[in-house]
């Protein structure tokens, strides 16, 4: 195993060992998060983040030039990992709304949610790359891999070869 192989090990590691041992993200303690996990929009205007609502970590956005915030996201489940797409119009997150960890995408002119993936794994660590794609990390091939899904049409690729399966 290379130095690149171990450094990525240990953080998974790392994100495992939070899970299990109760990061509120998980439902494992009572934290209070507030403007958690900022992500700058690309015009520089605005931030979106996760923070601790009424029943759930949910979504938000905080204009910086006049400190409106704006709440999102309303369900009992959480919502977090919030990314802008290139053009500021929609965010990517990941949720735990249906039974497992999935990626979805937030039209901020209507705050319609569309669920990207499905699989019975868990999808997490949405990053909407400057190409239009989203990447993100999932356990669907019994080891922690990367992968990217195109958010109109949901073509799904893997993009790393360590697992046994295939998307």
């Amino acid at each position: 195993m290379n130095k690149r192989n171990l450094s990525i090990t240990g953080i998974l590691a790392g994100v495992c060992l939070l899970a299990v041992s109760g990061c509120g993200l998980f439902g494992g303690d009572e934290t209070e998060y507030t403007y958690w996990e900022p992500a700058l929009s690309p015009d520089g205007t605005t931030i979106a983040y996760e923070s601790t609502a009424e029943s759930s970590l949910e979504l938000f956005t905080l204009d910086l030039s006049t400190n409106i915030e704006r709440q999102l996201t309303v369900n009992e489940h959480p919502d977090w990992s919030p990314d802008w797409s290139p053009d500021g119009t929609r965010i990517v997150f990941a949720s735990s709304r249906d039974e497992n960890v999935d990626i979805y995408m937030l039209d901020l002119a209507n705050l319609e949610v569309v669920r990207l993936t499905t699989h019975e794994a868990d999808d997490i660590n949405p990053d909407w790359g400057i190409d239009g794609a989203i990447y993100f990390n999932s356990n669907r091939s019994d080891t922690w891999e990367a992968y990217t899904i195109d958010p109109d049409t949901l073509v799904l690729r893997k993009l790393t070869s360590l697992g046994t399966s295939t998307p």
